[in-house]
């Protein structure tokens, strides 16, 4: 190997590769939905305080809209003001085989406020929100 191929840029992964994995990835989702997935605005068999539960998580279909969701996302008291959030990782729930996301709500010193569960495989959008919160209209 001479001097300038160590230089030379790496061949990236062709667009079909891509558009495979992409395609993959859209069936698994697609397949979750269909098996675990729920009209409804909680999952059957649900135990829990609604969103602050991993067995009776926030209802979304992707990632996505869980960020829509939690940018939207007030707390209902006088004075209070829209939260920061952060994913803080992936947990197990007893109620569906797929991860629930864990989101911690920060307040504007940057605190924990609570802490959140989403499942962004659902079928639909859940209109509840947890007890406490609303969600602003930004349309």
């Amino acid at each position: 190997m001479g001097l300038f191929n160590f230089f030379r840029k790496k061949a990236k992964a062709s667009d079909d590769d891509t558009d495979n994995f992409m395609a993959r990835m859209e069936a698994m989702v697609a397949q979750i939905r269909e098996a675990e997935g729920t009209h409804d605005d909680e999952l059957p068999n649900h135990q829990g305080e609604y969103g602050f539960s991993t067995d009776n998580p926030i209802l979304l279909t992707s990632v996505s809209e869980s960020r829509k969701y939690l940018d939207k996302l007030i707390y209902i008291k006088p004075g209070s003001s829209q939260y920061r959030w952060e994913r803080t990782g992936a947990v197990r729930s007893n109620i569906v085989s797929t991860p629930i996301d864990q989101y911690n709500l920060l307040d504007a010193d940057f605190n924990v406020v609570t802490t959140i569960y989403i499942w962004p495989y659902n079928k639909v959008n859940s209109k509840k929100v947890p007890e406490g919160f609303g969600l602003m209209d930004v349309d």
